[in-house]
């Protein structure tokens, strides 16, 4: 097992629960792995710089301009695999993610 499987196995399932969370109550935050290990991913990805990072806004979707800064550094020097969040307020004022891409 590598890093990368045990992110995926382990890691990953609390990510989810802690993004909801903060998704839920507007807690800005930023998370990164480093989950680099040597050979390729599923998709014959070169794995020896891969890191898992997450960056959230705020409740009034507003990024910690201290969290960009970092996630911009990390950025700047791994692998790029971009995703997106797709969510939908309803008028309550709550949220439901629609879709990850």
């Amino acid at each position: 097992m590598n890093k990368e499987d045990i992110y995926d196995e382990k890691i990953s399932p609390l990510m989810q629960s802690i993004i909801g969370i903060c998704r839920d109550h507007g807690i800005a935050m930023i998370a990164s792995f480093n989950i680099a290990h040597d050979g390729e991913g599923p998709n014959g990805e070169d794995c020896s710089r891969l890191t898992c990072t997450s960056h959230l806004p705020d409740g009034e979707g507003s990024f910690d301009e201290r969290f960009s800064k970092a996630a911009v550094a990390i950025q700047r020097s791994a692998p790029h695999h971009i995703a997106m969040n797709i969510t939908t307020q309803h008028a309550d004022g709550t949220r439901t993610l629609t879709t990850v891409i």
